[in-house]
C-alpha cells in the first residue's frame, strides 16, 4: 500500500510547474513606452513573433507595460517579435456601445506598418520605446 501511494504522490508531483507541454519557452517583458518624451497612457502593443501566438498588453498612466501570453503565463515567446503599437480603440467603453472611439495617436510606423522589433531572451527583458508623433 505505502508503494501505491509513494507512486501516486510522485505522478501527481511530476504534473505539477513547469510550462505546459504545448507553451513555449517564454521571456517576462516590460518596460515604458514614450511619445515625444512624455509616458503614453493607455497604448496596446502587441509582440508577434516569426511563429506562434502573440503576446499582449497595455500602457498604465505612467507609459508603464507587461505583456501577457496567455490567461495562465506571462512574458512572451523567446526571439525576435514585430512590434506594433497603437492607442486607437473602436469604443472606450465595451459597456456603452456609444462611447466615442478613440482616435491613433501614433503615426503608422508603429502599427498598421511597423518599424519596430525585438528580441526577447529567457528571464526579464526590459524593452522601452521612445517614440515620436513626427
Amino acid at each position: 500500500m505505502g508503494k501505491i501511494c509513494l507512486a501516486a504522490v510522485c505522478l501527481l508531483l511530476a504534473g505539477c510547474g513547469g510550462r505546459a507541454a504545448d507553451q513555449p519557452e517564454l521571456g517576462t517583458v516590460s518596460g515604458v513606452v514614450t511619445l515625444d518624451g512624455q509616458p503614453l497612457a493607455n497604448a496596446d502593443l502587441l509582440f508577434q513573433p516569426a511563429a506562434g501566438r502573440p503576446s499582449t498588453g497595455q500602457t498604465d498612466e505612467s507609459g508603464r507595460y507587461s505583456l501577457t501570453y496567455s490567461a495562465k503565463a506571462t512574458g512572451a515567446k523567446v526571439g525576435d517579435h514585430q512590434v506594433r503599437i497603437t492607442t486607437y480603440r473602436p469604443n472606450r467603453d465595451p459597456k456603452d456601445p456609444g462611447s466615442p472611439e478613440a482616435p491613433e495617436k501614433l503615426p503608422a510606423r508603429y502599427h498598421s506598418k511597423t518599424e519596430l522589433t525585438a528580441q526577447v531572451k529567457p528571464g526579464k527583458n526590459d524593452k522601452p520605446f521612445d517614440l515620436t508623433s513626427k
